[in-house]
């Protein structure tokens, strides 16, 4: 469905206007499926982190009861729900992203719809049809725009993702078409998150702000809450403020295709940039004598790669610090590691031969390379030289992962056992009329909190 002769907000609200009646491609199920098994299995492997930890403590504290999941434990209203499972999903930094606009989309996205579905009794069909709606709707809005508006210093999930979740609540409530282009002129109007605050907490809890805002921005609209309408159209305010010479814009709204059929998932527990180049590191298979003779380390990647990860120092100061170091990066892959949450597990203690390997690297700014491409080449003491190029990194369409990659990663993040495959089953089938996926989210609330505590208990 492309409308040339109407606003971008217009057209936008048409499209979530008529999500239930729309007819969905069992592969477009089968997607969404998929994002969400990687979503749930990236939430559980971050229970532990202080990000998560923290903002749970604050919703937690607020004492809002409601029927919507905490990973981490408990129940909450629909927006603490949603600021709680959206930053829980983006603290690995192990979450699928959207490449064409660079947006980690389902982390904020299915934190948004699970917590208002669950306030509002939706079924897992309903849910299923408002995610797939939100996430065409980011992409749309985000087409081609990821690489411009990171580049400026904002973090597109932030932005892209913030109006996915809008759209996705907004069939929840089952906003009419005016009313959900005032939910879509709420969430564009917060839209934020800074590149700056990358390898922080704080870039975490840009999905869990984008997956709140979502929510607060649909009930908003839902009460008649009215805000600007326009600001989505190409050349509009939101494209200008953020890209403010021009040099891209948001495109005409365009349905035709399902784009989360281009989604890219993660194999490394770390920033999405790097994999390219951890593809071709751990492609070269060195032994640890081969390892110990490197002499250097040449890593040719593309420009935002380059702009985000190859300015570090190889020497981070935390987990965080070291999912955004190329070098350190590239030096675990030398070395064998699997790049897994275990290698980025806080106390973080790097190894002295990892680290010594990774002064050993540059990071070179190549034309040649874009998002999902990149060449490493080694020297070795003795003068021999190693390369390694890699045309589309694994999770990437064109070399996407499998079901059997997906239960790989969810065992490695829950835990291995009959319970992990239960699990993973359940979430598979989400949305084929049994809900068996959505007690099975609930019933990992009461595995997740800590013994002895209480559902109000404020510290962790």
């Amino acid at each position: 469905m492309k409308i040339d002769n109407a606003s971008n907000g217009i057209a936008i609200a048409r499209y979530i206007g008529a999500a239930r009646s729309r007819a969905i491609p069992a592969d477009v199920i089968e997607a969404a499926r998929m994002c969400l098994v990687d979503w749930v299995a990236v939430c559980m492997g971050a229970r532990s982190e202080e990000a998560g930890r923290s903002v749970h403590a604050v919703v937690d504290g607020w004492r809002v009861p409601g029927r919507s999941t905490l990973l981490i434990g408990g129940q909450s209203g629909a927006t603490g729900a949603a600021l709680c499972n959206g930053t829980l999903a983006h603290c690995l930094d192990f979450d699928d992203t959207y490449v064409k606009a660079n947006t980690h989309t389902s982390a904020p996205l299915w934190a948004a719809t699970l917590a208002l579905g669950q306030e509002v009794g939706a079924s897992e069909e309903e849910m299923l049809t408002a995610f797939i709606t939100g996430f065409e709707v980011a992409a749309r809005v985000g087409y081609g725009l990821g690489e411009a508006v990171t580049a400026r210093g904002f973090h597109a999930t932030g932005v892209f993702g913030r109006l996915g979740a809008a759209a996705a609540c907004a069939v929840l409530l089952r906003l009419d078409e005016g009313a959900a282009q005032h939910a879509l002129g709420v969430a564009a109007t917060q839209a934020s998150g800074l590149v700056g605050s990358f390898g922080t907490m704080s870039k975490p809890f840009h999905a869990g702000k984008a997956a709140m805002d979502g929510v607060l921005s649909a009930q908003l609209a839902a009460a008649g809450f009215k805000a600007a309408t326009e600001l989505l159209n190409p050349g509009g305010a939101l494209a200008t403020a953020i890209i403010q010479d021009r040099a891209a814009t948001i495109a005409v709204a365009d349905f035709t295709e399902w784009e989360i059929l281009n989604n890219s998932f993660k194999p490394y527990a770390a920033c999405h940039l790097t994999h390219p180049a951890i593809d071709a590191a751990r492609s070269l298979t060195l032994t640890s004598d081969e390892v110990g003779r490197v002499s250097k380390v040449r890593a040719d990647i593309g420009a935002l790669a380059h702009q985000i990860t190859g300015g570090k120092t190889g020497t981070p100061a935390s987990s965080l610090e070291g999912k955004f170091d190329i070098k350190y990066c590239l030096a675990l892959a030398l070395h064998g590691r699997p790049l897994s949450a275990a290698d980025f597990a806080e106390p973080f203690r790097p190894e002295p031969r990892i680290l010594e390997t990774a002064q050993k690297v540059d990071a070179i700014n190549s034309a040649s390379h874009g998002y999902s491409s990149a060449a490493i080449t080694v020297g070795f003491k003795s003068g021999e030289e190693r390369r390694a190029e890699i045309a589309i990194a694994k999770g990437h369409p064109g070399n996407p992962m499998t079901w059997d990659d997906m239960r790989a990663k969810l065992v490695g993040l829950v835990g291995a056992g009959g319970e992990a495959d239960a699990l993973f089953e359940d979430l598979r089938q989400f949305g084929s009329g049994s809900q068996k996926g959505l007690r099975a989210i609930e019933r990992l609330a009461g595995e997740s909190r800590p013994a002895g505590r209480s559902p109000s208990a404020k510290s962790h």
